[in-house]
């Protein structure tokens, strides 16, 4: 299921694009993909370049979902710069995924470049604000098809293109579907009931609790201009009570502490209803996005 992201600030930003298309800096793997099965979250990275010149990519999932949170770093990338207009590919033919990233450090790596939400298929746009919306059924996972089709993950702005030689990503992508249906049981979910789902829970009062996280962006940190993504995870039960909330940081921040799970103990929900008709026990998640013009 496409889920729907919470975006507490925006940034416009446009990218003169160069008619004529640059050849890419192409980087070998320098190690297999490394699996991490953590407790809140699903991570497959893996190593490319040389051992003098490390870069690395990172596919992360917090849920079951048709997206992903794509981290790339290192020297390769140090001249990719914030709030511009980058594509994004897995194949020759595929048309770009424009989007506009983070940017940070990634341990040792150094310069990284942090892209939210996306999703790999057949187009041309998918706007920075966009929602994993709610769809009739339950949550979609990662398509292995499509990442059978995969030969790279291309990173591309203005005239600097970087191209990881990843292969195929299909076990890729086998591997974080069955990882984040683990998650849901591991919270003490039905995941079954989760992926055949009529409809998740619906937020009732969703816009006026926006407009109180909104206004309590932490000034600590929109003072030193720190910017962050984060995870909220909500479990709702069959009454659409909220059982508990939990906030998890999808990238680091120093001081920027979200207030969202105090201002949820006020949201009021619509249970999901599960393939039967029947309410049940379910997860509602979303993404938060501080990010500062």
């Amino acid at each position: 299921m496409r889920r729907p992201i919470l975006a507490l600030a925006a940034v416009a930003a446009t990218l003169a694009v160069n008619p004529l298309r640059a050849e890419p800096l192409v980087l070998k793997p320098y190690g297999p993909w490394n699996v991490d099965f953590g407790e809140d979250s699903c991570r497959m990275q893996r190593l490319f370049g040389t051992d003098e010149a490390k870069q690395q990519l990172v596919l992360q999932q917090f849920w079951p979902s048709n997206r992903v949170l794509l981290t790339v770093a290192g020297p390769a990338f140090s001249k990719f710069r914030r709030s511009a207009r980058t594509e994004l590919r897995l194949s020759e033919d595929q048309e770009p995924i424009r989007r506009t990233p983070f940017t940070g450090t990634f341990g040792e790596l150094g310069d990284a470049l942090v892209f939210e939400s996306v999703r790999f298929e057949q187009a041309a746009e998918q706007p920075d604000e966009e929602a994993d919306t709610p769809k009739a059924k339950g949550y979609s996972q990662m398509d292995p098809a499509l990442g059978k089709q995969a030969r790279f993950v291309e990173v591309r702005q203005g005239s600097r293109v970087v191209r990881l030689d990843t292969g195929q990503l299909d076990a890729a992508f086998k591997v974080l579907n069955d990882c984040t249906r683990d998650l849901l049981t591991s919270f003490g979910l039905d995941a079954e009931k989760h992926l055949t789902m009529r409809s998740e829970p619906q937020w009732l009062n969703r816009a006026a609790l926006v407009r109180r996280i909104v206004a309590a962006y932490p000034s600590s940190a929109s003072s030193q201009g720190e910017q962050g993504l984060m995870r909220m995870r909500v479990i709702v039960r069959e009454d659409g009570v909220v059982e508990s909330c939990t906030i998890l940081k999808a990238t680091s921040t120093r001081n920027l502490e979200s207030p969202a799970c105090d201002v949820m103990k006020r949201a009021e929900f619509a249970p999901a209803i599960d393939a039967e008709g029947k309410p049940f026990r379910a997860l509602y998640a979303t993404s938060i996005t501080y990010m500062i013009p």
